[in-house]
C-alpha cells in the first residue's frame, strides 16, 4: 500500500451526514489522496486499516464468546448436590420398581438402539467436519477484506458481503469458500443430522409410543419438518456456492445474482429459525437457562445446552447487524469502507456461527444417550425396565385390536 499518512482526528459522528451532498463532495476529494486500486477512502477507512488486528480479534472473540459465558455461568449454576444427578437417580429407581414378565424382542430392541448409535456417531463427525469447513474456508477472503483492501472487488464498499469478496473462483478465496460452503452443506443433507443429533421435542414426546425417546419413533409432523429442516436450506447454500453473484452482472447473468441472493438468506432464516425452535419448543432451553430444576422431559439442562443457547443468540445478534447494513447499503450511497466491514463480519460472524450450533448439539447428544457404558448389549439391559414400564406391548396390542 505504500506509506501511510500521518493520523488525523476522525470524528466519529461524521459531520458529513449533516452537511448534505457539499461535504460528502468535500469527502471524496480528501478521500483521492490515498485510494487503493480506485477505491477511495475516508479518514475512518485509513483509520481501521491502521487495526486491521482489531476485526479478526473480534471474529476470534464471537466464535469463542459462547463457550466461554456458558463456563462461567456453570459454575454460577453449580449447586451443592449435583441436580443431574439426583434426576436420573429419582428416574432409576421410579423404572426398578416396575418390572413385567411379559415378552420383549431384544435383539429388535439391541439392533436399534445400535443402529442409532451408529448415526449419531456418523452424523457427529459430519457436522464437525462442516464446521470446519466453513470456518476455514472464510479466513482467506476475511484477511483480503480486512488487510489488504485494494485487492477487494470495485463494489465491495456497496455491497459489503461475503459473496461480493469471493465471487471469482478463480481467485484463491473465491475457490475456498464456494468449495468449503458446497461440500459442507452436501454432507449435511446426507448426514440427516437434523434427526440423530437433537431431542425429540418434548411436547410431541409420548412415553407410551416412544419410550426411548428416539427419532425412529416420533410422530410424522414432526419427522416431515425435521426432513425439511436437514434437506432444504442446504439445498439453499449448495445453490448459492455454485452460483455466483457477479458485480457487473447483466443479461441473463442476472438470474444467478437473483438465485443466490433469494437462496442464501432464506437457507440461513430457516436454518435460524429451526434451531430456535429446537431449543426453545423442543427442549424448552431458553426457559430453563438460569435453572438448575428438571426440564418436564430431560432433566436439568447440560452445558452444551447452555452453550448452544448462547451460540444461537449471538448468531441471531450477528444477523440483525447484516441486514441492519444492508438495508442501509441498498438505499444509499456508501462512501465509508468500515461500514461495508461490518456489513461483511455481521454477515460472516452469523454463517459460522449457525454452522457451530450442530457441532454443539452433536456433543451435546453425545453425553445425553450415553445410557449405560460399554457394549450395545449393555446399553440395552438398561433400557428395557423403561420400555416395560411404557406398556408399549400394550399399546401395540390395543392398536392391532383397534
Amino acid at each position: 500500500m505504500g506509506s501511510r499518512p500521518l493520523p488525523h482526528l476522525c470524528v466519529w459522528g461524521d459531520m458529513a451526514d449533516l452537511e448534505g451532498t457539499k461535504m460528502l463532495d468535500d469527502e471524496d476529494s480528501d478521500s483521492d489522496s490515498d485510494s487503493w486500486g480506485g477505491i477511495k477512502t475516508t479518514q475512518c477507512d485509513r483509520r481501521c486499516t491502521r487495526n486491521t488486528e482489531m476485526w479478526l480479534i473480534g471474529l476470534a472473540v464471537s466464535v469463542v464468546l459462547g463457550p466461554v459465558l456458558v463456563v462461567i455461568l456453570r459454575r454460577t449454576l453449580q449447586a451443592k448436590v449435583d441436580a443431574s444427578a439426583v434426576w436420573e437417580e429419582e428416574k432409576r429407581t421410579e423404572v426398578e420398581k416396575v418390572w413385567e414378565s411379559s415378552p420383549v424382542s431384544d435383539a429388535t430392541l439391541a439392533i436399534m438402539i445400535g443402529y442409532g448409535r451408529q448415526m449419531r456417531q456418523q452424523a457427529s463427525i459430519l457436522v464437525d467436519i462442516c464446521f470446519g469447513l466453513v470456518f476455514f474456508g472464510t479466513l482467506t477472503a476475511t484477511y483480503i477484506a480486512t488487510v489488504n483492501p485494494e485487492q477487494a472487488p470495485a463494489d465491495f464498499k456497496q455491497k459489503g458481503t461475503l459473496s461480493n469478496m469471493a465471487q471469482d473462483v478463480q481467485q484463491a478465496q473465491g475457490r475456498l469458500w464456494t468449495t468449503s460452503l458446497g461440500l459442507a452443506s452436501i454432507l449435511l443433507c446426507v448426514s440427516m443430522y437434523t434427526f440423530w443429533i437433537y431431542r425429540c421435542w418434548a411436547p410431541l414426546l409420548s412415553f407410551e409410543n416412544n419410550p426411548l425417546a428416539t427419532t425412529v419413533l416420533e410422530y410424522a409432523v414432526e419427522r416431515r419438518l425435521r426432513t425439511a429442516w436437514a434437506v432444504v436450506p442446504n439445498v439453499g447454500f449448495v445453490l448459492s456456492a455454485m452460483v455466483p453473484s457477479l458485480s457487473n452482472a447483466s443479461n441473463y447473468q442476472m438470474v444467478l445474482t437473483a438465485v443466490h441472493n433469494v437462496c442464501a438468506p432464506l437457507s440461513m432464516l430457516f436454518c435460524m429459525v429451526m434451531e430456535t425452535v429446537q431449543l426453545h419448543y423442543g427442549e424448552n432451553a431458553f426457559a430453563y437457562f438460569f435453572s438448575t430444576e428438571p426440564t418436564p422431559v430431560y432433566g436439568p439442562l447440560t452445558t452444551f445446552q447452555r452453550m448452544r443457547v448462547v451460540l444461537l443468540i449471538e448468531a441471531w445478534l450477528a444477523g440483525l447487524i447484516f441486514v441492519g447494513v444492508q438495508g442501509y447499503l441498498a438505499f444509499c450511497v456508501n462512501r465509508r469502507y468500515w461500514v461495508a466491514l461490518v456489513s461483511y463480519y455481521g454477515e460472516v460472524i452469523g454463517i459460522v456461527l449457525a454452522f457451530s450450533l450442530p457441532a454443539a448439539a452433536a456433543l451435546d447428544i453425545r453425553e445425553f444417550t450415553k445410557t449405560a457404558a460399554g457394549t450395545v448389549m449393555e446399553e440395552t439391559a438398561s433400557v428395557i425396565p423403561y420400555v416395560y414400564m411404557s406398556g408399549i406391548n400394550r399399546t401395540i396390542t390395543r392398536l392391532m385390536d383397534e
